[in-house]
């Protein structure tokens, strides 16, 4: 049933027409029973930080974080400081049992974040982006908002290459969320202009 009502959360989403940006931010926050909540199934599936970091990235930023987890990314910028930095904003994504197949999902607040093998502490930060010092309540809140924000560079790109490549058969950056400065868009002004014309 979880699953059936991820699917209708999914639909009824795109029935409201709701706006992707906020789609996106009701997906990354959802939070309550996942037989109540379909948007909550995403935190049954993928259960810890190291799990759901990659994942995220990938899929609403274009960046893939799996090398990064034990090592520097051999073809890109990203080391191991950067997915567990994205990673802190699920440390402490709690799932409290309610039947044998149902579960809540919440989050219990901030926690810091470590390196495994050295236990060195990371800051809590997107990709790029602003170091968090201070959290209040649920930190995903505040990642949601950088994530959908027009200074974020990665999810208007992200964006704009999925519907170019849906309309047109193939991505401006293919595969169409490897968006890796070694892996470059066929026409990257174009790119560029799309991604504006997104966030307006």
């Amino acid at each position: 049933k979880a699953v059936l009502n991820y699917d209708a959360w999914i639909r009824s989403s795109f029935r409201q027409n709701k706006p992707y940006d906020q789609f996106v931010r009701d997906l990354l926050t959802a939070r309550g029973s996942t037989w109540r909540n379909g948007a909550a199934t995403l935190f049954r599936d993928r259960r810890s930080p190291d799990e759901l970091t990659p994942l995220v990235s990938q899929l609403f930023l274009g960046i893939r974080l799996e090398c990064a987890k034990c090592h520097h990314h051999p073809f890109e910028k990203w080391g191991q400081e950067d997915f567990y930095g994205l990673a802190g904003f699920f440390n402490g994504l709690q799932r409290k049992s309610i039947a044998a197949d149902r579960e809540f999902i919440f989050h219990k607040g901030y926690q810091q974040t470590k390196m495994p093998l050295t236990g060195k502490i990371v800051p809590t930060r997107p990709p790029d982006g602003p170091v968090a010092k201070k959290f209040d309540g649920d930190p995903r809140i505040r990642l949601a908002k950088w994530m959908t924000s027009a200074k974020n560079p990665y999810f208007a790109r992200l964006v704009s290459n999925r519907l170019w490549k849906h309309f047109l058969g193939r991505g401006l950056v293919e595969p169409e969320d490897d968006l890796r400065t070694t892996n470059p868009a066929t026409n990257e002004a174009l790119l560029q202009h799309l991604s504006q014309v997104v966030v307006q």
